[in-house]
């Protein structure tokens, strides 16, 4: 069996998918697959043409649930984890693939940050890619001996039912704040895209025989929500599962409780930020649900490596705390620049093109807030003109105490000259991205190649 929703990649016998896409209609190239030669046709709408399945809003899952057969099926022996919220979501997939890989299992990790198994990376348009894409993937990963798979799980997939097909195994949900609303027309309809990972998607995998363990943050108002629309969805609490926590030089510390009736046991990782303990709790918490030894998931939390462009420190001989970041909303801005509390911070920051323009005016009043001095620059302006973009940027600041240079490495040059030993400098908003999107053209461009450039 051979399915696709492209037309150019029908062949005789395949099964052909009309959907309306972003940039172009699947509808309109019904003619071309049908002489390509496609044995059945599915559709989005009523079209007028013998042999065409109209499937309405269901198409896409039956696209899921046939690209998953035209690979074996290949989740419903795999362990799958998904990984969905706002923030954060890069940070706990990479640790999950850490405490898995720790505890003796083969596992695979797919997001922002593309897919990685084995020591080979692949790159991906998307956070998380279509279904037929998707799939593939998790057939070739198996073929190569992944026993367990965990992803980052957007809201755009859930809606799109990009991910339907996939059996899970566990499911986590972060926290929910305002992103993507120009996609999702409200921050409620963005809660119910990432909730479908809880309800429908919770069941679908049931009937295939999966256990489906789903955690969630007991401590947010949405993560709340889904615990109480999700009653077998179990909380997790940094209030009352950690304590002695204690920022240090190489991270933070202390002690976490993950079992009911167990004892307090002793951890260290080497994330900056308390924020961070966030992550580590949900990464903790779905491992040992999913069976994984408390003792020893906490024991591989003292050798993780990091995540690429999340508060990755750049050495240098200037004594400069200097970090990149990966936080473009808001709400992870604000979680940032507070773990950086103490020192004078410089912060350097912009804005996407084509994006939610109403969270603009927000960052900018978080930045000149809470650090000493903010240079406002471009981040990946895109199609629109990057001047009003910082002029969005400054109608949420009422302080005086920032710049505008639009020049990304001109800003961050700027940061430098100011900053004095043992100041911070904070460059954020396109952290591991090694590009800059300016018009339709994609260039390289990396902060922390122009970061180590500034300091030398």
């Amino acid at each position: 069996m051979h399915v696709t929703a492209n037309s150019k990649e029908v062949k005789p016998g395949s099964i052909f998918f009309a959907l309306q896409g972003s940039q172009s209609d699947g509808h309109d190239f019904i003619d071309e697959a049908i002489r390509a030669g496609a044995s059945q046709i599915f559709s989005e709408r009523e079209v007028a043409k013998s042999g065409v399945v109209s499937l309405g809003d269901q198409a896409r899952k039956k696209l899921g649930e046939l690209a998953s057969e035209m690979f074996a099926n290949p989740t419903h022996s795999l362990k799958m984890i998904g990984v969905t919220g706002t923030s954060g979501k890069t940070t706990t997939t990479y640790l999950i693939h850490h405490l898995l890989t720790a505890a003796g299992f083969s596992c695979a990790r797919l997001g922002t940050n593309g897919g990685f198994f084995q020591g080979q990376e692949i790159e991906t348009l998307n956070t998380t890619p279509d279904s037929i894409t998707l799939q593939k993937w998790f057939s070739e990963v198996q073929k190569k001996g992944a026993t367990h798979v965990v992803m980052e799980v957007s809201s755009h997939a859930l809606h799109q039912d990009r991910t339907w097909g996939i059996a899970w195994d566990g499911a986590v949900f972060l926290n929910l704040s305002h992103e993507h609303l120009d996609y999702h027309p409200s921050l409620d309809h963005y809660f119910e895209a990432k909730a479908l990972l809880f309800s429908t998607h919770a069941d679908y995998s049931k009937r295939i025989g999966k256990m489906h363990y789903a955690v969630a943050n007991a401590e947010a108002a949405y993560g709340k929500r889904i615990m109480s629309e999700n009653p077998s969805t179990h909380g997790y609490s940094v209030k009352n599962q950690i304590q002695k926590l204690e920022n240090t030089p190489t991270g933070i510390e202390g002690e976490v409780k993950l079992e009911i009736n167990s004892k307090w046991i002793q951890f260290s990782c080497p994330l900056f930020g308390t924020f961070q303990v966030e992550n580590i709790l949900a990464a903790l918490s779905i491992v040992v649900g999913l069976g994984v030894s408390a003792k020893v998931a906490c024991e591989a939390l003292a050798t993780f490596p990091g995540v690429p462009g999340r508060m990755e420190y750049i050495a240098n001989e200037r004594g400069l705390f200097a970090f990149v970041d990966y936080a473009h909303k808001p709400e992870a801005l604000e979680k940032v620049l507070l773990a950086l509390q103490g020192k004078k911070i410089i912060t350097v920051f912009g804005c996407g093109g084509d994006r939610d323009k109403t969270k603009r005016p927000l960052m900018g009043e978080i930045a000149t807030r809470l650090s000493d001095y903010a240079i406002l620059t471009s981040d990946n302006p895109r199609t629109e003109d990057p001047i009003q973009i910082l002029r969005d940027v400054e109608n949420g600041i009422t302080k005086k105490n920032f710049a505008v240079i639009a020049d990304r490495a001109e800003a961050i040059q700027h940061a430098v000259s100011l900053a004095k030993s043992g100041d911070i400098i904070l460059v954020a908003g396109k952290g591991h991205e090694d590009y800059q999107i300016v018009g339709v053209t994609k260039k390289h461009f990396d902060d922390r190649e122009e970061l180590r450039k500034a300091m030398t």
